[in-house]
């Protein structure tokens, strides 16, 4: 006599795949959920929109459910969708786990997980994501790059890994996903005649510095600068050019300078009273974090889920 399992009445014996939905549909679908966009999420899994569109169908007709509003604003999960998401999210870490013990048992070698990225990624965000990763569970050995985003761009072009920058510029060659959101900000040492200021500076006031900013090449000089030339500000006293964010903040306590520089690189800084962050009246200094990869290549599993742990954090 077959055995029964569950409330659906599978018996033992029975093929179970026609009745449960693909690990790529629920894939899709928890990518569409978290990102609110399906080309987004055919962009994350490598894959065309169609190709993605017609998984979503296909898992709703396995499941018999509307699990997406879709507009022209992008995608959202209906009341029952949200339920699914939940529920698939479970059935992907289990098959992880899955795989995980195969691992384990096979006593696979290390694969590698090459990383560009560029620095305030690097130092202030990439160290978390790969942690949540569990890479060494994964049987997977890191092995990280830090340059200027445009060094990272040409690191990506040249070898084909994933890359992280924080640039607004795009190359044909390679595909690209919003991973965060970050801020500039303008910061002096507490000496400095702007941190007793009992007003926001005007951009003006900015532009006249002196300054101490990034080489040419990174994220953080190339969004500042953009910045100011869309007020029309595009001669700026600069003092001296730094390759890295600490060297900046070295030579911020001992001048009479100001620096530009990423909120996450100084925020321990400003609120230790050590900087001071100032205020510019009109000048929008946010930015978007991307990850980029080669549209050729695509982009792997660890990888994947690499950049899903960074857009989930």
């Amino acid at each position: 006599m077959a055995a029964s399992f569950g409330v659906i009445g599978i018996s033992y014996g029975m093929a179970l795949y026609p009745l449960v939905p693909s690990l790529e549909g629920l894939e899709i679908f928890v990518a569409v959920v978290e990102l609110g966009s399906l080309s987004k999420a055919a962009s994350l899994y490598g894959i065309s929109q169609p190709s993605a569109s017609e998984r979503l169908v296909s898992l709703e007709r396995v499941l018999k459910l509307t699990l997406l509003d879709r507009t022209s604003h992008g995608s959202t999960a209906t009341k029952s969708g949200l339920v699914i998401y939940e529920q698939a999210k479970k059935v992907l870490a289990a098959a992880e786990a899955l795989m995980l013990s195969a691992i384990e048992i096979s006593g696979s070698q290390a694969q590698r997980l090459r990383v560009s990225a560029s620095y305030s990624i690097a130092e202030y965000l990439l160290p978390q994501w790969l942690d949540k990763l569990r890479l060494v569970d994964l049987g997977v050995m890191p092995e990280l790059t830090v340059a200027n985003s445009t060094k990272v761009v040409e690191s990506v072009l040249a070898t084909g890994d994933l890359g992280f920058i924080e640039s607004s510029s795009h190359h044909p060659d390679l595909e690209r996903i919003a991973v965060g959101q970050d801020e500039l900000w303008v910061v002096v040492a507490p000496h400095h005649g702007w941190a007793r200021l009992a007003r926001p500076l005007l951009p003006l006031e900015v532009s006249r510095g002196p300054l101490i900013l990034r080489e040419r090449g990174s994220g953080t000089r190339e969004i500042f600068e953009e910045a100011m030339a869309r007020l029309g500000l595009t001669d700026l006293n600069v003092k001296a050019e730094m390759g890295s964010t600490a060297m900046i903040k070295s030579a911020l306590a001992y001048s009479a300078s100001a620096g530009v520089l990423s909120r996450l690189a100084v925020f321990h800084e400003v609120e230790r009273s050590e900087l001071v962050h100032v205020e510019v009246e009109g000048l929008d200094l946010s930015r978007s974090l991307y990850a980029i990869w080669s549209k050729q290549r695509g982009i792997s599993a660890i990888e994947r889920e690499l950049l899903r742990t960074a857009i989930r954090s």
